[in-house]
């Protein structure tokens, strides 16, 4: 073989290596792309299934979000259907243009739903006084069904508070936590009034409650939870 066709043979095998290189490189850019692409119609998606949601409620959105979304959703799944397709050749520039379009209006779009939901969220929550409800259980008063239903609905409100974005279902849910929490509190006013509570949670504590907190009341209160024989006094 001469030294001009081992020059040939050279040249040809960097060629066939360069152009080897750019495809793969092209192959793992595109890749990256499509991944990306996905996540963007999972988010749209999902972003999508917030708004409607929050709308349930009421929250203000720009009009045309749901049609603007759906129209990215779909030209998304387009674009991720057309890029395995595409030759190595291919100018990337349009496609980082219109990812970077769709990233755009999905940050818009996020905080938007974001903001509305966490407003949603810090509605007022009924104060329950748990440490009473866990008194009167020691006490011997039966308000364990009260309790579960208490534990139910935090539950529920702290699910929802470590999302970012709402679900389906989400604002029925809240709302059906926030009135479980209001008729937990209700029921508790209604078996123990606030000085009959604070005659049985003062009996606990070490110096015990004043004789004269025991008023008619409190003892007929005492009386009608079937505790009253759990008292004494103590004289000091």
């Amino acid at each position: 073989m001469t030294l001009i066709e081992q020059v040939q043979r050279l040249r040809v095998a960097a060629v066939a290596a360069h152009d080897q290189d750019k495809i793969k490189r092209r192959t793992g850019e595109l890749a990256g792309q499509a991944d990306h692409v996905e996540t963007l119609i999972n988010t749209v998606q999902r972003l999508s299934r917030g708004v409607a949601e929050l709308r349930a409620a009421h929250a203000a959105f720009d009009s045309d979000f749901g049609s603007r979304a759906a129209q990215l959703a779909a030209d998304l799944r387009m674009l991720a259907e057309t890029l395995p397709s595409q030759d190595a050749d291919t100018p990337s520039q349009a496609l980082k243009a219109h990812v970077k379009a769709a990233d755009g209006f999905m940050k818009g779009l996020r905080g938007s739903v974001e903001q509305a939901w966490i407003a949603e969220r810090n509605r007022e929550v009924p104060v329950i006084n748990e440490d009473l409800v866990a008194t009167l259980s020691k006490s011997g008063i039966d308000v364990e069904e009260i309790r579960i239903k208490i534990e139910k609905a935090h539950g529920v409100l702290n699910v929802l508070k470590n999302r970012d974005v709402p679900e389906p279902g989400d604002i029925a849910r809240l709302a059906a936590a926030l009135e479980s929490l209001q008729a937990c509190g209700k029921q508790i006013t209604a078996l123990v009034d606030p000085a009959l509570a604070r005659v049985i949670t003062g009996a606990l504590e070490t110096n015990g409650t004043p004789l004269h907190s025991f008023t008619p009341e409190v003892l007929a209160g005492l009386s009608r939870l079937g505790i009253l024989d759990r008292f004494w006094v103590r004289l000091r």
